[in-house]
């Protein structure tokens, strides 16, 4: 095995696969537009992966920076320019109102589940290619990257 040529290889994919991650398309934002909830809205991969982690419920800031893999502060700032632009809110959780949730506003969560869809759907077919012993390694082999680029950035993981 080349682990020189590995590593050239996966250098060339990364940029093709964050482009299917990384920004909502004009399509979308179109939609977002039209929907009245932004409309000169720069939305960041970090903003992509807190409206990916609201597709499975709200969530408090705390726990959507252990998602994102960001400091809690970093997750805020992502949350704060959400909800200046009208895509996301604050509220009390009604189990334990000390503790603050942030959800999508009204409208939102169908927007956003069709830009999370339109991404797992190309993810989904590949991954549905391989075995499960391959997209375990997969994944595994996409966690040591995000973790060494992360520590090689001085973020925290």
């Amino acid at each position: 095995m080349d682990r020189e040529r590995l590593v050239d290889e996966t250098l060339m994919l990364l940029p093709t696969l964050m482009r299917l991650v990384e920004r909502p398309s004009p399509v979308e934002m179109d939609e977002i537009a039209r929907r009245g909830l932004a409309t000169d809205v720069q939305v960041s991969p970090g903003h992509i992966q807190v409206l990916i982690a609201l597709t499975r419920g709200p969530r408090s800031v705390g726990q959507l920076a252990e998602e994102l893999g960001v400091s809690p502060p970093g997750a805020t700032q992502l949350v704060d320019k959400l909800a200046e632009h009208g895509m996301v809110d604050r509220h009390n959780d009604p189990a334990d109102r000390r503790v603050v949730l942030v959800d999508y506003v009204a409208g939102m969560r169908e927007v956003a589940r069709r830009i999370v869809e339109d991404r797992r759907r190309p993810l989904h077919n590949a991954m549905s290619k391989m075995t499960d012993v391959e997209a375990l390694a997969f994944v595994k082999g996409l966690r040591l990257l995000a973790r060494s680029f992360g520590a090689a950035a001085g973020e925290e993981i």
